[in-house]
């Protein structure tokens, strides 16, 4: 009996020192207790990738939307290319995550709220607004995160160089008031702009360039953050400055060129449209996402220069 005493006393002791280690994050769906410090970290957005790279950590599984190669070079050298595919982003397998016993799953709000209960039986989960998020969105996220893994000092001096190189980028730039630009997608079949309120739209906001589209109000959805166009409505907002992303080779706006209404744009016209990588600029997101955007935009303002 006395032994018995002495196992109950010690189960207690061990589920109080748990507790005592444990972290409270608050996070989109409420607040969740992580254990100190956890190792076997599980991601189901590139962003959250980026995160843990930004502070040298690895992730032990990754939703690569089964295409390893997405997950690029900037983040594989320094995470390594030694983590699981649990599927893709949009419908990642539960069973893959739980095979790797995960300490921690990090997870996207307008994807995954719906499997949030069973991604929480797996591990404790923290949900972050990724894909319909701000750029400052992402980089409280990162804060965020970077308390979750008990890496506060790491992340804190992470994104002060962050800040410093996006002012610097910012200087670069000059001054780019009255410059409207838009950044859009092509992927064959459709024309897709990024408002505002999106993480790209949002980050040339901040760079100071103008928008010819509005701003939503209040919580923002997909369909506000990401809206398929027309050439029609594309000429209506008639931006200064277009950036396009290619997913295909020969998209619908080179089936466009010759059509007066294209080749009137004012970016047309001017030489104005630019092409960058369509994977990088749409998918990726966070702190070394948008250093690599940042210097690709100060690339594009010195071509206007010219």
């Amino acid at each position: 009996m006395r032994s018995l005493t002495r196992l109950g006393l010690a189960a207690v002791m061990l589920l109080l020192a748990a507790s005592a280690s444990a972290v409270e994050i608050e996070h989109e769906l409420g607040t969740t207790n992580v254990p100190d410090a956890p190792q076997r970290v599980v991601v189901l957005e590139y962003s959250f990738v980026d995160s843990m790279a930004a502070i040298g950590m690895a992730p032990v599984g990754i939703a690569d939307d089964n295409r390893r190669e997405s997950i690029i070079p900037a983040y594989t050298d320094i995470i390594g290319d030694d983590w699981v595919s649990v599927g893709t982003r949009k419908s990642p397998s539960l069973e893959i995550i739980a095979s790797l016993q995960p300490d921690l799953i990090i997870a996207d709000k307008s994807r995954h709220s719906s499997i949030y209960g069973a991604l929480s039986e797996i591990a404790p989960t923290l949900v972050f607004d990724s894909l319909t998020g701000t750029y400052e969105t992402a980089m409280e996220a990162a804060t965020t995160i970077g308390h979750a893994l008990g890496q506060d000092e790491a992340m804190a001096q992470r994104l002060a160089q962050h800040n410093a190189l996006m002012d610097d980028y910012k200087a670069q730039l000059g001054d780019v008031s009255g410059l409207s630009i838009q950044f859009f997608i092509d992927n064959g079949q459709g024309i897709y702009l990024h408002s505002p309120t999106s993480y790209n739209g949002s980050m040339l906001i901040w760079f100071g360039f103008d928008s010819e589209m509005t701003a939503t109000d209040g919580e923002t959805t997909y369909s506000d953050a990401i809206v398929q166009t027309s050439l029609e409505q594309l000429s209506v907002l008639d931006p200064d400055i277009l950036i396009r992303g290619k997913y295909v080779e020969t998209g619908l706006t080179d089936e466009w060129v010759g059509q007066p209404l294209f080749d009137n744009l004012t970016a047309v016209k001017n030489g104005r449209l630019f092409d960058i990588e369509a994977h990088n600029w749409s998918r990726l997101r966070g702190v070394i996402a948008s250093e690599a955007s940042a210097a690709s935009l100060v690339e594009i303002v010195t071509q206007l220069e010219r």
